[in-house]
This record gives structure tokens, sequence and C-alpha cells, in this order.
């Protein structure tokens, strides 16, 4: 198994697990926490075009997940 690889593994695994810590909140409990989530960051809402149905709701936690997960690769 190739060290890229590897580091995709880890990353969806990360993503995959945080998603499921929110898997038993309703539909407007995930859009909620996700807009409190988005204004202590500073953002006023969801970006314009932002796919706020539950699976683009989840997909975008999984995204931030994997990203804070990351482990970098080493640079070539």
């Amino acid at each position: 198994m190739t060290e890229e690889f590897k580091l995709y593994l880890l990353n969806q695994r990360a993503a995959l697990e945080s998603v499921s810590h929110f898997d038993n909140l309703s539909d407007e409990e995930l859009e909620q926490f996700l807009l409190e989530m988005l204004e202590k960051m500073g953002s006023p809402g969801f970006p314009p075009g932002m796919d706020t149905s539950r699976e683009g709701l989840l997909d975008f936690i999984a995204g931030i997940s994997a990203i804070a997960n990351a482990t970098p690769a080493d640079e070539p």
C-alpha cells in the first residue's frame, strides 16, 4: 500500500467518524449547529450556493473533519 493511499484512508476514516457523531440530530438541529459554528468563525451564514440538504451538510462536516485531521504527506 502506498503512503498516499494510507493517508487517504486515514482522512476518510476521520471524516466518517465525525459524521457518525451527527447521525442522531434532526435536519433542523444539524442545520442550526452548523450555522452557529459558522457564525463563531465569523461567517454570516452558509456560503452562497452551498448544498444545505442533510447530505450536503454532512458532506461539509466530513470535509472539514478530513482537513482538520489530515496527516500531511512528506514534501518531495
